[in-house]
């Protein structure tokens, strides 16, 4: 598929333990999730994004690729460049899809308020 393609497990470092994602996967460094393709941020754009008001909350090993972005000011508003959908189970799902799920019900703050207390 060419050499700019992406395929497999790849690490994902938080910069900030208090974004929503890291919650989410219950704080720890990094994730490992997989991918697959071959698409990023255009650097000469994040600027002008983060000015918008989106946050890049996750790059990879190497801090040039922007991997999880938030926007703070919604209840709900995470993308990533990993596909979560692939280590996701009917009985266990992704963290992201979880708290999808938890936002949509309105269950969301209540979950991470327990957790963020080690219950």
């Amino acid at each position: 598929m060419g050499s700019t393609m992406r395929l497999g497990s790849r690490r994902t470092l938080f910069q900030t333990p208090d974004c929503l994602a890291s919650k989410l996967y219950h704080n720890p460094e990094y994730v490992d999730e997989r991918h697959r393709h071959r698409y990023e941020v255009n650097p000469e754009v994040i600027e002008k994004l983060q000015g918008a008001g989106l946050r890049f909350v996750g790059k990879d090993d190497s801090g040039k690729r922007m991997e999880i972005l938030e926007l703070p000011s919604h209840p709900f508003y995470v993308g990533v460049q990993f596909h979560p959908e692939f280590k996701s189970r009917p009985g266990r799902p992704s963290a992201l899809f979880f708290g999808f799920i938890l936002a949509a019900t309105g269950q969301l703050g209540a979950y991470l308020n327990r957790h963020q207390n080690g219950c």
